[in-house]
């Protein structure tokens, strides 16, 4: 069987042709761009470029950003053109990393002014509930007092439901209460006033004795507790 290729219209043998391989580099690009422009011909200030002789005019003056010589060598013309653009491409890139870094740091900055008002809108009943301690020191030593069980019982309780409401309206804004005998000590949490002996390694580094409960506000301390710690 012949290999030879055939034309499809005559069905006669036909030599192959080699393909012609296009090299796409800029530089092969500019030079097809000036055979379509007419060559290196040039153009004159006033003078006829393009097809079917089609006639416009090039009006040169001190502000025309091409200069007459870049017009009669259109391969430097559009080198200077592909620089430019480059130049612009970068300069838009610049632009949009600033904008975007602004952005960002716009966004930072009210998301932490947003985080400050809302820490301030959750803590200002803090001063209020500092002064109001010393009541509730007070009404807690009370109670630890061995007089407290033999007073009049009806006054006694009424006293003990009118704190409980005072408890539950504090928990309600976020305050919250802690230090019992036995927590293991934590200096973020308690501040030791002492310490107690002991033998029993178990109770090392816990609270032996609360000698002034502690207070969290939306779990920050506004008051540690003053403790005792056992110590081995």
């Amino acid at each position: 069987m012949n290999d030879d290729i055939l034309d499809p219209k005559t069905n006669e043998e036909n030599p192959e042709k080699e393909k012609e391989v296009v090299n796409l580099d800029e530089e092969n690009i500019d030079d097809h761009i000036v055979e379509m422009l007419g060559g290196k011909k040039g153009v004159k200030n006033k003078g006829t470029l393009g097809s079917e002789g089609t006639e416009f005019s090039v009006d040169q003056d001190e502000d025309d950003v091409v200069s007459e010589e870049e017009i009669e060598n259109p391969k430097a013309l559009i080198k200077k053109l592909r620089a430019d653009l480059k130049t612009a491409q970068q300069e838009k890139m610049d632009v949009m990393t600033s904008w975007q870094r602004d952005k960002a740091d716009f966004l930072n900055a009210r998301k932490r002014d947003q985080e400050t008002q809302a820490d301030v809108i959750r803590f200002a009943n803090q001063n209020l509930i500092m002064d109001m301690l010393p009541t509730l020191d007070g009404y807690e030593q009370a109670t630890q007092q061995p007089s407290w069980t033999s007073v009049d019982d009806t006054w006694r309780k009424g006293v003990e439901a009118l704190m409980a409401k005072i408890y539950a309206s504090l928990q309600k804004v976020g305050v919250e209460k802690y230090g019992k005998v036995g927590d293991v000590f934590d200096p973020n949490l308690h501040q030791a006033v002492g310490n107690v002996e002991t033998t029993e390694k178990e109770k090392d580094h816990t609270v032996a004795v609360v000698m002034q409960t502690g207070y969290k506000l939306h779990d920050k301390v506004v008051r540690p507790a003053l403790v005792q710690v056992f110590q081995v």
